[in-house]
């Protein structure tokens, strides 16, 4: 048991597209018709995934141009196993994920595979307005960055004090059309590509990494 702030910290299983928008999706961008989620987990919660496909014709999304949509939210969101089967699958219709600051923590994403997001730019996750993000063990493959300047097919990382690492992440197949950044786009954050491995593993762990990951 964890207790932070008075209040232990709690694990939500999902096992379809609509628990998992209604879990983590919390931000509704009022240039656009969004939907956001009726049971947001708590900052500091975990959502564990169970494995399979997320497509947004199967459940809720948070509009036309992403599945996902975070603002303020820390914790994790994972898969149940290590092994990125935990697909967020675009369909090459909408980006994966926006993640819009993280409040005062951090936003763990630990072995999902983002595949066939498509969006003008990030086309697996856009991440920004000082937002704080690990990435562990993930999979972006066939994602794609349709604008004509800017890029990350994968990854878009905007703003000064936004801040990503990644740990044993692998790419696959991503494209931005503009030719700037097939897999990742930096554009005035940082981004960190990790030679180390995310806990509990290390880097002398055969089962570690993309050596048990399902390449989509």
């Amino acid at each position: 048991l964890v207790i932070v702030g008075g209040r232990s910290l709690a694990e939500v299983n999902v096992v379809d597209m609509n628990g998992l928008f209604n879990t983590v999706s919390n931000y509704a961008n009022m240039d656009d018709v969004d939907n956001t989620g009726n049971s947001i987990m708590a900052n500091g919660d975990t959502a564990i995934l169970a494995i399979g496909s997320y497509k947004c014709p199967e459940g809720t999304c948070a509009d036309s141009n992403n599945m996902l949509y975070t603002s303020g939210l820390n914790g994790e969101v994972k898969c149940v196993e290590d092994n990125a089967s935990c697909v967020l699958d675009g369909e090459k219709e909408r980006g994966g994920m926006e993640v819009s600051g993280t409040g005062s923590g951090r936003l763990i994403l630990r072995a999902l595979t983002f595949d066939k997001g498509r969006t003008n730019y990030g086309g697996g996750v856009y991440i920004f307005d000082d937002a704080k993000v690990d990435f562990e063990l993930l999979v972006f493959s066939n994602n794609r960055a349709t604008s004509s300047s800017n890029g990350g097919g994968a990854i878009y990382v905007h703003n000064s004090g936004t801040a990503v690492n990644a740990y044993g992440t692998s790419f696959n197949g991503n494209t931005a059309d503009s030719g700037n950044g097939d897999d990742v786009f930096n554009n005035g954050g940082t981004i960190t590509i990790h030679n180390t491995c995310p806990s509990p593993y290390s880097s002398n762990t055969p089962i570690q990494g993309k050596t048990r990951m399902r390449i989509v």
